[in-house]
């Protein structure tokens, strides 16, 4: 597996997500990416609803701390492991950036964690149209939180 995308959608889960990611790319002289998939920006005409200039200045703070944690996280991985870490933050829907960055970056598996109720557990779950699994076409290890 030399191409792994982990999806962190809590700072308080990246820890035990990476942890997971770190081996199996230690294994196979693997690469990192790590992916975290934002609300839009609010300078973008997508990211503008009616609201407060406090809404919009709180979203643009809140999507420059996701970047520097996630490039943190790559740069410790990097130092650390000596495991070649690459960050991804991307805005838009969570199932379609996953399907297009596991195309782009040639990955080979894609882990996520999963709660009973989270947002990523329903998306790998849900019985949609068409299944995530299955348009992946890459394993998934769905890592369980608690």
């Amino acid at each position: 597996m030399k191409n792994i995308l982990v999806a962190i959608g809590q700072t308080k889960d990246a820890e035990k997500l990476i942890a997971q990611a770190v081996k199996f790319a230690s294994y196979s002289n693997g690469k990192i990416w790590i992916i975290h998939v934002a609300t839009p920006d609010p300078d973008s005409l997508i990211g503008r609803e009616s609201g407060p200039q406090f809404i919009y200045d709180q979203r643009a703070e809140n999507r420059k701390k996701e970047a520097a944690f996630i490039q943190n996280l790559a740069q410790a991985i990097t130092q650390n492991h000596n495991i070649e870490a690459e960050s991804i933050l991307v805005q838009g829907a969570v199932s379609k950036v996953i399907r297009e960055k596991v195309d782009k970056f040639n990955i080979d598996l894609v882990i996520a964690g999963h709660r009973r109720k989270d947002f990523l557990y329903n998306l790998f779950t849900a019985n949609n149209k068409k299944d995530l699994v299955d348009e992946l076409n890459v394993p998934l290890l769905a890592v369980p939180l608690h």
